[in-house]
């Protein structure tokens, strides 16, 4: 008699498969119902914020996270460069004035202003005020560059990351400020209660012309080249007071350069930055300083937490409390606790928050679980070129696109459903290339192999433990609801391993690859009777079914759960390349099926053992 192929096995053969094939899951866009779902559930969503942010003291929330993403401006097929800032939500093209309005999404641009309407208005029930975060100046669409071309600014798309060049606005000329301002007028005619605004700027499409550390090389607007960046910048930000005086809103603007790596240069000179805390005004900051005399800036911030975190796309994950780490992300060593001003006193501190949260039973356990994640952060960190886990996973679909020995000769039809959401624009040869994320070459080569390999071994040990506490929290809860909730995070640690060990997995596997490649391996033709695996063969055969394995616990782990562990978008129409899609599991079970059909090509590489 046969023996019965446990279900484990079963799922990772691709065997007794209970999800929608792929190719009857196509994308479409969001039903009118499906948005009247999704901006209800939003409002609701703020309004619990806005409660907790009363009941903690706080005077401001941010109204810009989680509004809808503006997929209307991947206006060229194939060019990902707008996903870094289609959720940069820009209120020029929101409140847009009239010259803009043709070249705008209306249906987004009307949803998008009517939601925050209505958040509006809850933070004026509960009397807060609304910060805004965003990217400035940020990116317009080409043909209004076409239809105003003197008012054309900067390059501001990344050249090895776009297929098509973006540009901002010249904040130079008056015409663009005017711009900016009938804008910030009608969005103050409904939202008064907005007035903190924090931009990001020389990234995700935005940019001041002529700054050294635009991505495409210092470049701008010819007739205000010789302008001095100092008036440019702060003309830029005195404007929203300008516009702000007609409704006596005291006005908070901040503008923060990305931070450069050792590869950048720096969008402000140091000179140049203290030359525009000068000439700012109290209230407003540039890289932290706040004008005139250049003190360290503190803005009512108040952002939701929820954000993407080190650990994306795993979400859910348990908040840090205060004390434990800082701004929204789990774990990491924050700043002490109130009123504890020294060690001994921000231990007792914390664990008496801890004993608040769980208990005094499970209150080690809750400081043990900070203790590991904030461990595990600190070893990702070297990994760190952008959070790896969302740069490998989601940007460049690790979670969902196989690992084969020969990917140029996988069909379209197999390789669709992740090829066109990759943040990748150049060659095919490059897309295919499992560790160039972003034309970014850093975890390429056998030594970058064994670098990331050993962070992410020694990362692993901290997540298990952080599981085996949640877990020990959980079986301590006599509520069912918060036992529950405990045991959820316990899937969601254990997603996080899976994840490390999948990013581990697409590093060495692309490895062998590329030594494959360099060696020009092939196989020997009639192996004699005794022949062994190769040691290589044995390493990339055991990556590909460790990866297989792999997949299968994390289609488990998500099939198993009631509440989101892994994010992914509503519909099939609002995934993107920075969200996964409502298919995933159909996904992975794809994934596994064609790396399951491909054993055999690894006999085309290496001599296949004969004994």
């Amino acid at each position: 008699m046969r023996p019965a192929i446990p279900a484990f096995a079963a799922l990772a053969l691709g065997l007794f498969v209970s999800v929608r094939p792929l190719d009857a899951q196509s994308p479409s866009a969001p039903t009118a119902a499906d948005i009247a779902s999704q901006d209800a559930a939003s409002v609701a969503a703020f309004e619990k914020e806005a409660v907790a942010a009363e009941d903690r003291g706080a005077s401001h929330l941010s109204v810009t996270s989680g509004l809808p993403p503006a997929l209307w401006e991947f206006d060229s097929p194939g060019d990902p460069y707008p996903a870094w800032y289609v959720n940069q939500q820009s209120f020029l093209k929101i409140f847009t004035p009239k010259e803009l309005k043709p070249y705008v999404d209306r249906a987004w641009a009307d949803r998008t202003a009517h939601l925050l309407e209505e958040r509006c208005a809850i933070l004026r029930k509960h009397g807060l005020k609304g910060t805004w975060t965003s990217d400035e100046p940020q990116e317009l669409p080409e043909a209004f560059f076409q239809a105003y071309p003197a008012l054309r600014g900067p390059r501001v798309d990344q050249p090895n990351r776009a297929r098509v060049p973006r540009f901002a606005p010249c904040v130079d000329e008056p015409e663009v400020l005017r711009l900016y301002r009938d804008a910030l007028k009608a969005m103050w005619s409904k939202c008064p209660e907005i007035d903190t605004f924090s931009f990001l700027t020389t990234d995700s499409g935005s940019g001041f012309d002529w700054a050294p550390g635009l991505y495409a090389g210092i470049n701008g607007n010819t007739k205000w080249k010789d302008r001095p960046m100092e008036l440019r910048v702060v003309g830029f930000m005195t404007n929203f007071q300008v516009a702000a005086d007609e409704f006596n809103i005291k006005v908070s603007v901040s503008v923060n350069p990305i931070s450069p790596r050792q590869w950048m240069t720096p969008t402000f000179s140091e000179e140049t930055i203290q030359a525009i805390v000068k000439l700012l005004p109290r209230g407003m900051a540039v890289s932290g300083r706040e004008g005139p005399d250049g003190r360290p800036f503190v803005a009512s911030r108040g952002v939701p937490a929820g954000g993407g975190g080190i650990f994306y796309p795993v979400i859910g994950l348990p908040v840090a409390p205060r004390g434990f780490g800082g701004a929204g992300r789990a774990g990491g060593r924050g700043a002490a606790a109130d009123g504890a001003p020294n060690q001994v006193e921000r231990i007792t501190a914390l664990r008496a928050e801890a004993v608040q949260q769980v208990g005094e039973a499970s209150a080690d356990d809750y400081m043990a679980m900070w203790d590991s994640i904030d461990e595990a952060q600190t070893r990702l960190s070297a990994l760190d070129f952008g959070a790896m886990l969302r740069f490998g996973h989601v940007l460049t679909r690790w979670i969902n696109r196989p690992m084969v020995p020969f990917p140029d000769e996988l069909p379209a039809a197999a390789t669709d459903y992740y090829a066109k959401y990759l943040l990748q624009a150049r060659s095919k040869r490059q897309a295919e290339d499992l560790v160039d994320v972003q034309a970014m070459l850093m975890y390429k080569g056998w030594g970058a192999k064994l670098l990331f390999q050993h962070i992410v071994e020694t990362t692993i040990p901290d997540i298990r433990s952080a599981e085996s506490d949640a877990l020990r929290i959980a079986k301590r809860q006599t509520d069912a609801k918060e036992r529950h909730e405990w045991e959820l995070h316990g899937k969601r640690f254990e997603a996080v391993i899976c994840l490390l060990i999948s990013a581990n997995d697409m590093v060495t596997y692309q490895a062998h690859l590329d030594r494959i490649a360099e060696l020009g391996l092939k196989p020997e033709y009639n192996p004699p009777l005794g022949v062994q695996s190769d040691w290589a063969r044995t390493d990339m055969i055991e990556a590909a079914r460790r990866e297989i394995d792999t997949t299968v616990r994390l289609m488990q782990l998500i099939q198993e759960s009631d509440e989101p562990i892994i994010d992914t978008a509503p519909t099939p129409g609002d995934e993107y390349v920075m969200r996964l899609g409502p298919n995933l599991v159909a996904q992975l079970q794809t994934k596994i099926n064609t790396m399951n059909a491909h054993w055999n090509d690894y006999d085309r590489i290496f001599t296949p053992p004969n004994l």
